[in-house]
């Protein structure tokens, strides 16, 4: 195996480990779901962004979105008198870990461009050098 593939196979091996904790922190703080009431979801159905599961006691009781659902662009008042404020933190967070999930996969992304630019760019550079020395 070549020097270049080497080097390529650590540093992207050294991206993808720091992508993965960065993700595994984001979702160990993430604690309900965006609905009252409603437990943490699986990663990948917050990456896949699968809408969540109406909770039982909503469809029984018949809830407006309003008393339940943090997803809603709701002011403070209506937060806090349906006692929405760790859901709507859940929402914010389900939000940044997906943003941060496309972030990752954007980073590995222009990583590999510009490595490949500036491995062929070096070589050429030695090339050069050495032609120049002879």
């Amino acid at each position: 195996m070549k020097l270049k593939t080497k080097a390529w196979l650590v540093s992207q091996g050294m991206l993808i480990v720091t992508a993965i904790i960065i993700q595994l922190t984001f979702y160990k703080e993430i604690k309900v779901g965006p609905m009252l009431g409603m437990p943490k979801r699986d990663y990948w159905d917050i990456i896949n962004k699968v809408e969540p599961e109406i909770p039982q006691y909503v469809i029984e009781n018949n809830l407006i979105p309003k008393m339940y659902d943090a997803r809603l662009d709701l002011s403070l008042d209506d937060i806090k008198k349906a006692n929405l404020g760790a859901y709507r933190k859940a929402h914010r967070q389900e939000s940044g870990l997906r943003m941060a999930f496309k972030g990752g996969l954007i980073v590995n992304f222009i990583y590999l461009l510009a490595y490949q630019i500036l491995v062929r760019y070096f070589e050429k550079t030695i090339a050069r050098a050495k032609v120049g020395r002879s």
